[in-house]
């Protein structure tokens, strides 16, 4: 655990801003925004789908770049995003157009790219003493931002999409004034490192390229291939209310909280293989049940078991990840796996809101069942803890 004294004043402002940043930008993309464009502004679940994943591709193509221009310039460009991800919000609010909102969703990406980089780089420096657990407060406010609001945003819904709209834009407000507090400081120079050059370092390494960089692209299309898709289903099909889809995504969320210490001592003892194809065979197999019924109580125990099959997936795949990079290819190595975690968020929405549309949303929820059971034949059949084994 992180002690409060190991952090400063602005350590705990900068993660603040990366809650309510997370926080804000998962309630309106993964809740708000599939409801608000279908039932509100009339459009198409693959209109709205394209627009999630104009969010998340354009955070993801201009990360490098606007972390340069941190590194250069400093609080300005914390500020600059900020400010435009903001005027993204009111622009979404005010405007109708379906290519105004595509535009609008990537600005708001660009906007959000410097955020994550500048608590990250802040808080948790390469040569800090104390860089593990402070790498934990930092992923504990993300992961609590980003499974909070599209819960919390649930509850207030009830009392109307403007009202709902209009409390996302004065937190992300109070965001940009928080940002005015925090001293952040310019750095001297920024090194550039061609994508080319990273990918050649990893390139000899078929255990990366053909296990690690695969599944992290498949996984991150699968969860988000539900994106657009899951509160619409959740309200049209299933008939729940916002407060009840509320309740289901908490439901989820904490058994995923609640057995994920249990289920990472369990990947210390078993074999990683037997653990992983495990976590994700469960999770296809009870997300393939969803379209089966409509009664609430095994709605309920289905998302339960879904957190509960999150939960052993999670610290098994960290397991692979840490063990399969070489230590001296770990920057390397984790940057791309982000901008192959980028890209499978961006593009599932798109896939998603597509099947919606020609099929049923239910499509969608058996196409990433389908792809999660293929991750589990494949980590089941390939050998891949045999090369573990002869690399350490």
């Amino acid at each position: 655990m992180l002690k409060s004294n190991l952090l400063s004043r602005q350590d705990f402002v900068l993660i603040l801003l990366l809650f309510l940043t997370e926080l804000t930008r998962s309630a309106f993309f993964l809740t708000f925004w599939p409801l608000y464009a279908v039932n509100f502004l009339n459009t198409s679940v693959a209109s709205a789908g394209m627009v999630v994943s104009a969010h998340y591709l354009t955070e993801t193509i201009f990360k490098t770049a606007v972390g340069c221009q941190l590194d250069r310039r400093g609080k300005p460009v914390l500020l600059g995003g900020l400010l435009l991800s903001l005027l993204s919000l009111l622009g979404f609010y005010y405007r109708r157009e379906a290519w105004v909102m595509v535009v609008l969703a990537g600005l708001f990406g660009l906007g959000f790219a410097p955020v994550w980089l500048a608590v990250i780089s802040r808080v948790a420096p390469i040569d800090h003493p104390d860089r593990a657990a402070r790498m934990g407060a930092v992923f504990s406010a993300w992961l609590l931002g980003a499974g909070a609001g599209p819960v919390a945003i649930n509850f207030v819904l009830p009392a109307g999409f403007r009202t709902a709209f209009q409390l996302l834009i004065i937190v992300w407000a109070l965001c940009l004034a928080i940002g005015l507090l925090i001293p952040l400081q310019a750095k001297t120079g920024c090194i550039k490192i061609s994508l080319s050059d990273q990918l050649k370092k990893l390139a000899a390494d078929p255990m990366v390229i053909k296990v690690l960089l695969p599944g992290m692209f498949l996984q991150t299309t699968a969860a988000s291939l539900l994106l657009p898709i899951l509160p619409l289903y959740a309200t049209g099909v299933l008939g729940l209310s916002s407060r009840q889809y509320g309740w289901l995504l908490t439901a989820g969320g904490a058994a995923t909280v609640l057995f994920l210490v249990p289920m990472g001592k369990l990947v210390d003892r078993l074999p990683l293989k037997k653990v992983l194809t495990t976590g994700f065979l469960l999770s296809a197999l009870f997300l393939s049940l969803f379209p089966l019924t409509k009664k609430l109580p095994v709605i309920m125990l289905l998302a339960i078991l879904v957190g509960l099959s999150y939960a052993i997936v999670l610290p098994a795949w960290n397991s692979l990840l840490a063990r399969a990079i070489p230590p001296e290819q770990q920057a390397t190595g984790w940057g791309i796996f982000t901008t192959l975690e980028g890209l499978g968020i961006a593009t599932g929405p798109v896939l998603g809101g597509v099947i919606s549309v020609w099929l049923h949303p239910t499509g969608a929820i058996y196409l990433s069942a389908f792809i999660l059971a293929g991750m589990g034949f494949f980590y089941l059949c390939h050998p891949f803890d045999r090369t573990l084994s002869n690399q350490e």
